[in-house]
């Protein structure tokens, strides 16, 4: 058994092999319960994994999708261009 600190924020780091048992990730929601004494914690949704693809969604963005292959170019291009004005 391992011990870990309290932030002052109320905050703990959730072991691996404890986060890996249920499956809790990034994102996850659990819920924390009082049983017999001893907190209790239960995953209630597992945290989906973020992809590059979903970033416009996630910000809000309403226009048309530029597929990655592209928008790599576009920022190497970007790049250069920032370059030759120095």
């Amino acid at each position: 058994m391992a011990t870990v600190s309290v932030t002052s924020k109320g905050q703990v780091t959730i072991l691996k092999r404890v986060r890996q048992a249920p499956g809790i990730t990034s994102g996850s929601k659990i819920e924390f319960d009082i049983v017999g004494g001893h907190a209790q914690l239960r995953l209630v949704r597992r945290g989906a994994i973020s992809r590059v693809e979903d970033g416009p969604a996630i910000l809000g963005y309403k226009g048309p999708r530029i597929p990655i292959d592209e928008l790599q170019g576009a920022v190497a291009v970007g790049k250069a261009a920032q370059r030759a004005r120095r």
